[in-house]
């Protein structure tokens, strides 16, 4: 169990690591509060890429 544990998902980059965990991620209620190209995450109340997989963004 343990490995297939440690199988999921995609070793990220440098660059994909600080978006995630490093980068400063603005707070928002609505998409109109996220800079260009991000969205608001409604269960975070935080801004992310709109291609962030841990969001529903609409």
């Amino acid at each position: 169990m343990k490995r297939s544990i440690l199988n999921l998902g995609k070793a990220l980059n440098k660059a994909e690591q600080k978006e995630i965990n490093g980068g400063k991620h603005e707070s928002c209620l609505t998409h109109v509060d996220c800079p260009a190209g991000q969205g608001c995450c409604p269960e975070l109340e935080l801004c992310f890429r709109d291609d962030y997989p841990r969001c529903n963004l609409i």
